[in-house]
């Protein structure tokens, strides 16, 4: 949101959208007045999102190498919230790993299963999507 600037205010006139609702830093954005920018990122200790700190401290469903995540993903796929990782998986992206391990050999499953949640999901992606 752009505001005209003051005579009196200093500063950039923007505040980024995050800023209008709660007044602490907003990581992410550089040319706000309530943002904190460094050039060193591990001094932020700020969540990236203030709303979503409370899935930060949510602990993993499961982890990568265990035998657990194709039916953790199988529960996300029907739309149940799932953490794997760190990473919170959607039933889309679920839908996606599982469209593809479904189809793979079982040699070639293991392999898939090994893999963190982030690498198969962009494998699951190239291979459903493979032009973009």
């Amino acid at each position: 949101m752009t505001a005209p600037k003051r005579p009196d205010q200093r500063g950039p006139a923007y505040t980024h959208v995050k800023a209008v609702h709660h007044a602490g830093p907003v990581c992410g954005a550089d040319d706000g007045p309530v943002t904190r920018v460094t050039e060193d990122p591990h001094l932020v200790t700020c969540p990236d999102c203030p709303d979503l700190a409370w899935i930060e401290a949510l602990p993993d469903d499961a982890t990568a190498g265990d035998p657990r995540v194709i039916e953790l993903l199988r529960e996300a796929k029907r739309g149940a919230f799932r953490k794997i990782d760190g990473v919170v998986v959607d039933a889309t992206t679920a839908a996606a790993i599982l469209t593809v391990y479904d189809a793979l050999k079982p040699a070639t499953r293991a392999k898939l299963v090994a893999l963190r949640i982030d690498r198969m999901a962009a494998v699951a992606w190239r291979l459903l999507r493979p032009h973009v």
